[in-house]
């Protein structure tokens, strides 16, 4: 695979969905990707629903 973003670093500050699921494309891509959440909490849509890794995180 090709890392086209081998030299990007990217501060991925989003939740719910979207701006985790680009901050993992950016991440395949090749960038260092650094995840800010929450503190105490981390990202609120992992427990969506009460599990601990709901289904639509691990999706």
């Amino acid at each position: 695979m090709v890392r086209i973003l081998k030299d990007i670093r990217v501060v991925e500050l989003g939740t719910y969905i979207t701006g985790p699921a680009a901050g993992l494309h950016l991440a395949d891509l090749g960038a260092d990707v650094i995840k800010v959440e929450r503190p105490g909490t981390g990202d609120p849509f992992r427990a969506f629903k009460g599990g601990l890794y709901s289904p639509h995180y691990q999706t």
